[in-house]
């Protein structure tokens, strides 16, 4: 993955993730974007070395740069339960193929009554006015939350959610424009919080769901490709194990393959969909404890990574498993293990693992440190992990809650800061901060100075995304009284 080299300090690669024979376009739009990204990540990388070095931050740093995000406003004064998403469609890191969008549920408690709200998103990347999201026939849809939100061909947006039929346990999917309509891909077997949504490096999407039959024990795969228009026929994954599937997430390579990793029976299971319809085996990880946080990714060099957080009684420990070729799986690499720090449970929004426009890999998550939550980064390529750094202040608790990778070879680290109080922390009350950074050789990633998104107040849910065209970031979060509020970070000119 991510097949960085060791190279002379301050060097950079733009040589990523091995193609397969005959790529082509793919491979084309790969090297153009590598290009793009080599030349703005020396830029993030002379100003990141300019500051304060890439020494961890210091108690000092808590303070953060603020300059970078806009003022936090007002979206909407009726978020229902669940977060707010937000995309934008593309067929490469820096080519947009229509509007973004942010999308929320709203409760019947809000003045306009329930349904699924859409804000396009701007030449500036500011949302514009909400507006209830309408089938073809102009009728209002109304997913129940939690949504999921991906980007999807031919510059729309996927939209699932669980179906709104107080009859029917089952999701849905709908797809359409930012300024809609939004047309019914098809229905799906489980509701949304049982499935997992993931949009490709180049547009494609894939849903992963839990099997039709009563206890849900199998898994189901699909997937738009770029050029089509609808979803493929489901491929079945039998169950491995007795029970039902947890913490299901699907994942997909530039075009080709995917993988779904779930947990069931007390183990944590990966198995790889190639496209060609070769059947793969189901591969046993490890065992596992109820709900683990699982992120994953495949590569078209025929190698994946999954990483995951196992809590168990207040103690945490972090996993990574780094396959070899043809998606073969080991034994597990244990990055951390710690008691969770003021009694707080492992945040849902931790690991995350993301491919960088320069096609280079990055992990971020949670972890422990001197009794404090801290925020850590680590490259990973061919070599496996590597230097793995903390970005945030080590001194003051961090909870990481999003990372997201940007046109320019770049990536942005969002995280929350409980407050401290002589109980413990605060959970109902944090700051949200960020750092944008760059994964350099050899082997590690350089972030610069956090930056301030909001004060401490009743934030939560934080997300961040990018618009590819502007390099511009928009963070999301849940305010006070159920508002929905957002910050747009736009990047200094070169």
């Amino acid at each position: 993955m991510g097949a960085q080299r060791q190279l002379p300090a301050r060097r950079l690669t733009a040589v990523g993730l091995l193609s397969r024979p005959g790529a082509g376009a793919a491979t084309r739009a790969r090297a153009a974007t590598a290009a793009r990204a080599l030349a703005a990540v020396a830029v993030l990388l002379a100003a990141v070395l300019g500051q304060a070095g890439s020494a961890p931050p210091t108690a000092g740093a808590a303070a953060a740069v603020a300059a970078a995000w806009s003022p936090p406003a007002v979206l909407s004064t009726c978020l229902g339960s669940g977060p707010a998403r937000a995309a934008f469609p593309r067929n490469s890191p820096t080519h947009a193929t229509g509007r973004g969008a942010v999308v929320w549920s709203a409760a019947r408690s809000c003045p306009q009554g329930a349904g699924t709200v859409v804000s396009a998103i701007g030449g500036d990347d500011t949302p514009g006015r909400p507006a209830y999201a309408r089938s073809p026939d102009g009728r209002r849809l109304s997913l129940r939350a939690p949504i999921a939100l991906a980007p999807a061909p031919h510059g729309q947006l996927a939209i699932a959610g669980s179906a709104s039929s107080a009859t029917s346990a089952d999701g849905m999917l709908v797809q359409g424009s930012a300024g809609g309509p939004f047309s019914p891909l098809g229905v799906l077997s489980g509701t949304i919080a049982d499935s997992a949504l993931f949009t490709a490096y180049l547009g494609d999407v894939a849903i992963a769901t839990p099997g039709p039959s009563a206890s849900r024990s199998g898994v189901q795969v699909r997937v738009e490709r770029y050029f089509a228009r609808s979803l493929s026929p489901a491929l079945s994954i039998p169950a491995p194990a007795g029970g039902g599937v947890e913490s299901l997430t699907v994942t997909l390579d530039f075009r080709t393959d995917a993988i779904a990793v779930w947990r069931q029976g007390g183990a944590l299971y990966a198995r790889d969909e190639p496209a060609s319809g070769r059947v793969a085996p189901t591969q046993r990880l490890a065992a596992a404890a109820p709900a683990p946080r699982i992120t994953a990714l495949i590569s078209d060099n025929n190698r994946a990574i999954v990483a995951w957080a196992d809590e168990r009684a207040g103690k945490t420990s972090v996993y990574l498993d780094d396959s070899a070729t043809g998606v073969r799986f080991g034994r597990p690499q244990l990055l951390e293990r710690f008691v969770n720090p003021a009694g707080l449970s492992y945040p849902r929004s931790s690991p995350r693992l993301v491919r960088l426009s320069s096609e280079s890999v990055m992990m971020a998550w949670t972890g422990a440190q001197d009794g404090h939550w801290v925020v850590r980064t680590a490259p990973i390529d061919l070599n496996g992990l590597r230097k793995v750094s903390t970005i945030s202040d080590p001194g003051v608790d961090s909870l990481l809650s999003d990372l997201a990778p940007g046109p320019d070879g770049e990536a942005i680290a969002l995280w929350s800061q409980p407050q401290p109080t002589p109980h413990g922390l605060d959970t109902g009350r944090q700051a949200i901060l960020a750092a944008r950074g760059i994964d350099a050789s050899p082997g590690r990633t350089i972030f610069q100075a956090p930056e301030a998104v909001a004060a401490p107040d009743a934030n939560s849910e934080a997300s961040v995304a990018f618009d590819p065209s502007s390099d511009r970031a928009l963070a999301l979060w849940r305010g006070a009284n159920g508002q929905l509020e957002y910050a747009v970070r736009t990047p200094a000119a070169p």
